[in-house]
C-alpha cells in the first residue's frame, strides 16, 4: 500500500523508488504483486507516462485513509511509551509505607505529573494480579515462585524490643497471676 501510494503521489516509479530507498525494479514488482493480489489493474504504464485507473484512484483514496490511521495509531502508541502516564497502583506494608513512601510518593508525582498514585497500605499479602496492583513493596524473606519480576531495593534493619524478663533466655517465661 505504501509503495503504491508513493507511486501515485509522486507520479512516477523512479521518484517513488528514490523516496522509499528502493530500486525501480523493487517498486515495479511491489505494485505488480499488489495488482495481482487485487485482481485489477491500478496503473497504466507506458515508457513516457503513468496514469491511474479508476480502480487505482479508488484504491489510492482508501490507502491514504488506512495509512493515515496506521500512522496516527503508531504516533499515539509511541507517545504512551515515551512519557509515563496513568494510574500507578502501589501496595506496601503499613509501617514501611508511613516511614518511607510518605515522602517518596510526592517527589515521584512531582517528577511525573501525568501519573496518579493509588497507594494502599496494609499488612496482608496482596495478590498483585488478582487485585490489580502494578507495584508491591514487600518486607521480609524470599517471595513465592511466580512469573512476576522481583528486585531487592534495600536491606531493612530490624530491632527486637521487649521487657528484659521476657527476653532473658536463662529464665522460664514469666507466669501470669490468676485474678
Amino acid at each position: 500500500m505504501r509503495v503504491f501510494k508513493r507511486v501515485v503521489d509522486l507520479g512516477s516509479f523512479s521518484a517513488a523508488a528514490r523516496d522509499l530507498g528502493l530500486s525501480n525494479a523493487a517498486v515495479s514488482k511491489n505494485v505488480s504483486e499488489l495488482e495481482a493480489h487485487l485482481g485489477v489493474r491500478l496503473l497504466v504504464r507506458t515508457t513516457r507516462r503513468l496514469s491511474v485507473t479508476e480502480a487505482g484512484q479508488t484504491y489510492h483514496r482508501r490507502c491514504v485513509a488506512v495509512l493515515d490511521e496506521i500512522d496516527e495509531a503508531d504516533r499515539e502508541v509511541g507517545q504512551l511509551g515515551s512519557k509515563p502516564r496513568g494510574v500507578l497502583r502501589i501496595t506496601a506494608p503499613m509501617s514501611f509505607g508511613l516511614l518511607h513512601l510518605s515522602s517518596a510518593i510526592p517527589a515521584f508525582l512531582h517528577r511525573y505529573p501525568d501519573i496518579a498514585a493509588d497507594l494502599v497500605l496494609n499488612d496482608r499479602y496482596v495478590d498483585l494480579v488478582e487485585e490489580g496492583f502494578d507495584v508491591a513493596l514487600r518486607v521480609g524473606g524470599a517471595l513465592p515462585e511466580s512469573s512476576l519480576i522481583a528486585r531487592r531495593i534495600a536491606a531493612i534493619q530490624r530491632v527486637v524490643c521487649g521487657a528484659p524478663d521476657y527476653i532473658c533466655t536463662d529464665a522460664a517465661p514469666p507466669r501470669r497471676r490468676k485474678t
